[in-house]
């Protein structure tokens, strides 16, 4: 059966909540037999991810509580504040512990004991991120086939945008600390450069996290594109006569709203008006699925300003 993209995203943040808690058991099992800080440091990392996905969850539930009379637009973009948090969260317990733990063992060296665990669980991690990852990476990428960096910029559903973010930094930092704990079998003190690395590592992802987020908040417009496919459908109708604004803003997980002012034919009858201006409505909702709600003002072109 064929899923929306919402119902995808929600699935992703599932199966990489459940993906993490896994891992996050089997990594804090291990960092205590061995004694490894890079192991640790990756036990609350994945810890952190845990966290993340229950915040992205809750969020995704309050987002769709219907519009009140306080709140007559619905709670839609409550989902960005639950995303910054994630933000937040991986930053102060996944990025900061990291470097401290680090820097604790860097002071206090300690030999690591039945490394060979290390590299089991490594593996084991590596599949099950790797496995997250994909799903997620597949999931966004049916939304956008443009260059990854452009269709992150672009994106607005926080739920994918996160996971993908957060995978990426798990498997960024796996792979940093199979290749530390190596070389750490020769050289001890590679195993706290692990971790410092590990927590350097989340420090730009949470940065570049928070900063996607920013705009979701601040109230990002619709591509330059679809706005221009907005006024291309506005020029089809006689009825329109000039286009005096068309504002967009992004109002939750691939959800826009458009307002649209235009100076229409005055000598147009009411009833022909209102069934044009449905018309123009439900098209591009239907052209662009992002945009959920449309609003047309009509004025003089005399008062109107551009």
């Amino acid at each position: 059966m064929k899923t929306n993209g919402h119902s995808g995203s929600k699935r992703a943040v599932i199966i990489a909540l459940i993906g993490n808690f896994l891992i996050f058991v089997i990594k804090l099992i291990v960092a205590f037999i061995t004694t490894s800080s890079a192991m640790l440091a990756e036990a609350i990392h994945s810890f952190a991810d845990c966290l993340n996905q229950v915040f992205l969850l809750i969020g995704d539930v309050r987002s769709k509580r219907p519009a009140t009379e306080r709140h007559s637009f619905g709670f839609s973009r409550e989902v960005f504040f639950w995303s910054l948090l994630v933000a937040v969260l991986l930053f102060f317990v996944g990025a900061l512990f990291s470097v401290y733990e680090g820097i604790h063992k860097l002071m206090n060296p300690e030999e690591l004991k039945e490394i060979y665990w290390i590299f089991i669980v490594l593996v084991i991690s590596i599949a099950i991120e790797g496995k997250t990852f994909h799903y997620a990476f597949k999931e966004f990428r049916k939304k956008s086939s443009k260059p990854l960096l452009k269709a992150i910029e672009e994106s607005t559903d926080t739920n994918l945008l996160v996971i993908l973010l957060e995978d990426f930094a798990a498997l960024t930092g796996l792979t940093i600390v199979m290749a530390t704990t190596v070389i750490s079998i020769f050289f001890p003190v590679f195993d706290a450069i692990g971790s410092i690395l590990v927590g350097l590592l989340l420090v730009g992802i949470s940065y570049k996290m928070a900063i996607e987020i920013k705009r979701f908040i601040v109230g990002e417009s619709i591509p330059r594109e679809k706005r221009t496919l907005i006024k291309h459908i506005l020029h089809e109708y006689p009825l329109v006569e000039h286009i005096n604004r068309v504002r967009t803003m992004v109002v939750g997980n691939d959800r826009y709203m458009v307002i649209i002012s235009v100076d229409i034919d005055d000598e147009a009858t009411g009833y022909y008006t209102e069934d044009i201006l449905e018309e123009i409505k439900q098209r591009i909702m239907h052209e662009i699925p992002e945009v959920k709600e449309v609003y047309v003002d009509i004025q003089d072109y005399s008062r109107s300003t551009v």
